[in-house]
């Protein structure tokens, strides 16, 4: 019985964290999903215990684990120690992305949302050279790349700015920005 319990704990916690894991996967491999300033904060309590849940079971099995694994050895440690982070923000990034970035591949349109600009004249990395970062949103979703450098030029930080692409009001696929 018990280890039944520990299996249906393990596939809901699995079904809890895919869809955060893949809206990072999503971003990871290039596209532009923004979720909209208004979903963030209406939904921030929901975001924080969407990411607590996770974070704190897998750091009550880790607390298990120690009396079981020893960590002797560097790499079980830092597996131990990130687990519960990786699983608060994949958590949190089920409401936060997930919900409104499956809705834009559903049922999107074109939109336009208004963000603010954070930062417009940084130089990015080789995954995104021109970038533009925005406030107020969740890690990993808070900058469109590819941006050209004449409208990042016209950006000032603390302006408004008008994000256009395939989406819903929850959030969109970014496709072009003016300021």
């Amino acid at each position: 019985m018990k280890r039944l319990i520990r299996k249906l704990v393990t596939i809901l916690l699995a079904m809890w964290l895919l869809p955060g894991v893949l809206a990072i996967l999503v971003r990871v491999a290039g596209f532009n999903f923004l979720p909209s300033i208004e979903w963030t904060s209406k939904t921030n309590d929901l975001l924080i215990a969407a990411g607590l849940l996770p974070a704190a079971f897998l750091s009550w099995v880790a607390w298990k684990a120690m009396d079981v694994t020893p960590l002797g050895d560097g790499k079980a440690a830092i597996a131990m120690f990130s687990a519960p982070i990786f699983a608060y923000l994949s958590g949190k990034n089920l409401f936060a992305v997930a919900l409104p970035m499956a809705l834009a591949m559903v049922a999107g349109h074109q939109v336009e949302l208004s963000f603010t600009v954070a930062h417009a004249d940084d130089w990015g990395d080789s995954k995104c050279r021109t970038p533009v970062e925005l406030e107020g949103l969740p890690f990993l979703f808070d900058t469109i790349c590819r941006v050209r450098d004449d409208v990042r030029m016209s950006l000032l930080p603390g302006k408004p700015a008008v994000v256009t692409g395939r989406g819903t009001s929850l959030g969109l696929f970014a496709e072009s920005l003016s300021p």
